[in-house]
């Protein structure tokens, strides 16, 4: 019979749902009261036996428990009673041990078939006892022994430490020694467990002691002597100490084990009256269990009796229910979101189909509604996310510029707090908010706008400009118009754009000029070769006090100037050449005041707060002196001859410099000058930059500050307010000591001239080979003149009698210097290679990969110079032949 033809055949079927209901109710109801009678006897039962059982068998077990875990209890003391270190400690756990034997006493009494199951257990504690109290005697005995060994313990160290005093006597000496031996016998005594070994060293102790020489002992050793054989050889001595501390702890250990001995028979005695107790609660169990067992069997009638009541009031409550499951499950799918099942047991006539039929409609109403909502929640949540979210500041004014929406970076952006900021507010009260900075507005290329006319062209087209802030923060406001009147703005901070722009156009104008200044100092320092060449030459062929030899020398200090000249263009592009070293910059600002002072003028008072403490730093001092000096002469120009110039140094343990913490010098040159604006504060270090008439500057001074600086690796910082003056912070890092000072005194090489040997010069330019030939035979060498690496080549395979090769690096081929020297070390080890170059050796190493071990000398060279080289690289290591080596 189907499932659907008895809901058609049930007698059910023309019942409402209450009804229904009702009766499976009832059935139930009337099953479990029946199964709870049923059960209430069982338990009734259990209950008597179980009071049976308590009454008679569990005050047997619990004291019996009890029993065995005091009996436990008793004879784990006796281990710290041997352990025990203080006499208080002994004396409580006597007190202790009496209870605990008493409380197993008092109990084995209490148990009425203890007697009968375990007649020697108590022979076996009163045993117990005597054993740990002789064991507490014997520990008592132990610790006051311990003591005098102690004493004597310390009274050896005393003696053994004036010994030490005593033996540093040449005189007494040999005593000394016999005596350490005596010690080192009673010290042994100390640690020995043996009491055969004891006694073996006490008699050795006294043979040597009496053997000893007691009339040669000096009147310091007579009193330690005397102390000595009280430790060793009196009645009551050190030896006779440790014996009797060696048998009291053997004694000790036969009581333990004697101990253990009793507690394994006690607990054998307690097992065995265990085992007893237990057969008893085992037939006692059995009688509880058939108690238990009949209530069982009626538990199970009565409990198949509900369960076949129950699965009628199931089937008759599942026929009910499985509509209102149906239904049910579809308003669940519903609440999820699943529209599209249909909606059960519409059909039926009862309470159910009545549900059925009002659920559909709901649910029709509930679909429209929930598509609705789906809408204006995901427009909702897509306005929230982009005005909480996004990085930039968001505002949205209507037709009559009024501040309708806008999120947190808004205010943030415009430097205004959130309760400044209410809907409907106007977009000039909005300015008048703003800071002095923020209230004009700049074009992208500069130009101020006109506010009124920017706000009305928002509302039209998209509209970009910028707004400067405090600190030098700039914002990028982006306008566009809406539709149905008014304009949406976004909020861009540009600070770090415009800071990381201006240092790549800073970075790419010093390259550029690093580049530029590297070639032009090349060719300078060619031409200053020549001349430098030239005019010494032409010196030595003119009278000292001729007017001839006067030009000549002004024309060497020109070029002089020009190699200076040089410097300072290498130093834009920070390539120049510094000879650092350890300089103390208190002393040198001190040093060069009168230079400062004759430099800015009278009119201008300097004042000095040099607190640095160290003020040592690693700096080309010339450099910083230059550096020092151009500040000052900027400073003077913007106090117009009239103010103060302060410099002050300061010592900052964890400053931050190149990225990164550390100890530096601060030098701080602050003016009461004119100040200036923070329109060209960014441009002051550019080089060629000034605010100065043509003819009056070259704007060239910063620059070369910001070049000596960075390439020192330090770091320059610029704080200025138009009206009240200007501070320059040159950063750089702190040296903590000065360099160790040479013992040797300096000496002066003198100039040493060749004897005749022979010099490859290789040289492209003519007129500074023609200069390098004259020099080097004006200095007594002979001269091998070619202009490439491959006729030196040449000339080197049938002339064996070159000594130096002096050889340009630039040859204009594609061999240059290093490559020639590279090549001649392979051929020619031990041929001396000698370079020369007008290019910056930082030039020199990027480009050809010119190392420190490499000679070189730097153009324009002067013939002192020169001679030096050449002198270091041939005499030191002479060599006036070579041969090639085998390839």
């Amino acid at each position: 019979m189907s499932l659907a033809s008895w809901r058609r055949a049930s007698p059910f079927q023309g019942l409402g749902v209450r009804s229904r209901l009702m009766i499976a109710f009832v059935i139930l109801a009337s099953s479990s009261t029946l199964l709870a009678l049923v059960g209430w006897t069982g338990l009734s039962n259990t209950d008597t036996a179980f009071k049976e059982f308590e009454q008679q068998a569990l005050p047997t077990i619990l004291q019996s428990l009890a029993l065995a875990e005091r009996t436990a209890n008793l004879a784990a003391v006796a281990p710290y009673v041997a352990n025990t270190s203080s006499p208080s400690m002994l004396s409580e756990l006597n007190r202790s041990l009496e209870e605990k034997i008493n409380q197993v006493l008092d109990l084995s009494v209490q148990i009425p078939q203890l007697e009968e199951a375990a007649p020697n257990l108590q022979p076996l504690l009163n045993q117990l006892e005597l054993t740990i109290t002789e064991l507490m005697g014997l520990t008592r005995a132990h610790l006051l022994l311990r003591e005098d060994v102690r004493q004597y313990e310390y009274s050896l160290n005393q003696l053994r430490d004036e010994l030490k005093v005593l033996s540093q006597s040449a005189s007494i000496e040999p005593l000394s020694l016999t005596l350490f031996v005596l010690f080192d016998q009673l010290n042994q005594a100390l640690y020995l467990d043996d009491i055969e070994a004891i006694e073996e060293l006490e008699t050795t102790f006294s043979a040597q002691f009496f053997s000893f020489k007691h009339d040669d002992v000096h009147r310091p050793l007579s009193t330690l002597v005397s102390d000595l054989k009280t430790l060793g050889i009196a009645d009551s001595n050190l030896f006779r100490q440790r014996i009797e501390q060696v048998e009291l702890q053997q004694r000790r250990a036969f009581l333990l084990a004697s101990t253990r001995a009793i507690s394994n028979q006690l607990s054998l005695e307690v097992k065995d009256f265990v085992d007893q107790v237990q057969q008893q609660i085992t037939h006692q169990s059995q009688r509880m269990g058939l108690a238990v067992n009949s209530g069982k069997t009626g538990i199970l009638m009565i409990a198949l009796l509900c369960f076949t009541a129950a699965l009628a009031g199931i089937w008759i409550v599942r026929e009910l229910t499985e509509s209102l499951g149906r239904v049910t499950a579809v308003m669940s799918r519903l609440a999820k979101g699943d529209t599209l099942l249909p909606t059960p047991a519409i059909e039926r006539r009862d309470e159910m189909g009545e549900l059925a039929r009002a659920f559909a409609v709901f649910r029709e109403n509930a679909v429209a509604i929930d598509s609705m909502r789906q809408d204006l929640q995901e427009q909702s949540h897509l306005l929230e996310t982009i005005f909480n979210h996004i990085n930039d500041g968001l505002s949205v004014f209507d037709q009559q510029n009024r501040l309708i929406a806008w999120n947190p970076q808004y205010a943030a952006m415009l430097d205004l707090s959130e309760e400044e900021l209410h809907k409907g507010m106007s977009i000039e009260e909005v300015y008048a908010r703003l800071s002095v900075e923020a209230q004009e507005g700049w074009a992208l290329n500069g130009i101020m706008l006109n506010r009124d006319e920017v706000n009305q062209l928002r509302q039209q087209s998209t509209q970009r400009f910028e707004r400067n802030f405090p600190g030098g923060r700039v914002v990028e406001f982006r306008s566009n118009p809406m539709p149905e009147g008014g304009f949406v703005t976004l909020y861009s901070d540009l600070t770090e754009r415009k800071a990381i722009e201006a240092q790549l156009r800073q970075s790419q104008k010093m390259e550029v000029l690093g580049q530029l200044t590297g070639g032009v100092a090349h060719d300078f320092n060619n031409l200053l070769a020549a001349m430098f060449g030239n005019l010494q030459l032409l010196g030595d062929h003119l009278a000292a006090d001729s007017p001839a030899a006067v030009y000549a020398h002004r024309a060497l200090a020109a070029a002089d100037r020009g190699r200076h000249l040089t410097q300072r263009l290498l130093a834009f592009s920070r390539k120049q050449y510094l000879q650092p070293e350890v300089v103390d910059v208190n002393a040198l600002i001190e040093g060069m005041l009168d230079l400062i002072e004759y430099s800015v003028g009278d009119g201008i008072t300097l004042q000095l707060a040099l607190e640095a403490d160290p003020a040592l730093v690693s700096v080309d001092p010339s450099q910083l002196e230059n550096a020092l000096l151009n500040l000052s002469i900027n400073s003077s120009a913007a106090m117009q001859g009239s103010g103060q110039l302060c410099f002050e140094t300061t010592y900052e343990p964890l400053a931050m410099l190149n990225g990164e913490r550390q100890a530096v010098i601060r030098i701080c040159v602050r003016d009461t000058g004119c100040g200036i604006p923070d329109a060209l504060i960014r441009r002051v270090f550019e080089p060629f930059f000034t605010t100065k008439e043509i003819g009056e500057g070259s704007g060239l001074g910063l620059s070369m500050v910001y070049g000596f600086v960075k390439q020192s690796q330090g770091d320059i910082q610029i704080r200025s307010h138009v009206g009240q003056g200007t501070e320059v912070d040159v950063l750089l890092p702190c040296e903590m000591a000065l360099p160790n000072p040479s013992t040797e005194p300096e000496t002066v090489s003198p100039l040493m001239l060749g004897q005749g040997q022979r010099i490859l010069l290789v040289e492209d330019d003519p007129q500074v080979g023609q200069m390098s030939q004259d020099l080097l035979e004006g200095l007594g060498y002979g001269v091998v003149p070619v202009t490439g690496a491959e006729q030196a080549l040449s000339v080197l395979q049938s002339d064996q009698s070159v000594a130096l090769v002096f050889s340009d690096i630039n040859l204009g081929s594609q061999w240059h210097g290093l490559a020639l020297q590279q090549h001649l070390a392979q051929l020619y080890p031990e041929l001396p290679v000698l370079l020369t170059s007008g290019l910056h050796p930082f030039l020199l190493q990027q480009r050809y990969g010119l190392t420190e071990e490499v000679a070189f000398i730097a153009k324009p060279y002067s013939r002192e110079a020169l001679a030096a080289a050449i002198t270091q690289l041939i005499f030191c290591d002479p060599k006036e032949h070579h041969e090639p080596t085998e390839n």
